[in-house]
């Protein structure tokens, strides 16, 4: 794999569905985990993702790889993002009913603790 490839990050807006679990929903892939945690989630999200991946390469298209999310999830994302680094410096309360994290490329999910960011 090139630098280029392994330097990205897929970016992960948390949320809880209507069905109380948490969604972990990727906002370049459109791809969407869900679990009881987020961490269980995101763990859905990164099997989900490897087997996109996979079948990407194995077709020999890369164009399935990149399908964003709706414009909604992407506002939101960063609306989270936003009112994180506010947090910060303003010392507000972010809402815990909605979480970010971004997943480093290559996925290697096989390991017992991947990596994943959250804020």
């Amino acid at each position: 794999m090139s630098d280029d490839f392994s330097q990205l990050q897929l970016r992960v807006l948390g949320y809880k569905s209507d069905d109380g679990k948490w969604a972990a929903h990727c906002l370049e892939t459109d791809l969407v985990g869900y679990g009881k945690t987020f961490r269980k989630a995101v763990d859905d999200l990164i099997e989900l993702t490897e087997m996109q991946i996979s079948f990407a390469f194995k077709m020999e298209q890369p164009s399935l790889l990149y399908h964003p999310a709706p414009l909604h999830i992407i506002e939101s994302y960063h609306n989270l993002v936003q009112l994180t680094l506010q947090s910060y410096t303003m010392k507000r309360k972010v809402k815990r009913d909605q979480k970010v994290a971004s997943l480093p490329l290559p996925l290697q999910s096989n390991k017992p603790d991947h990596p994943f960011v959250q804020a």
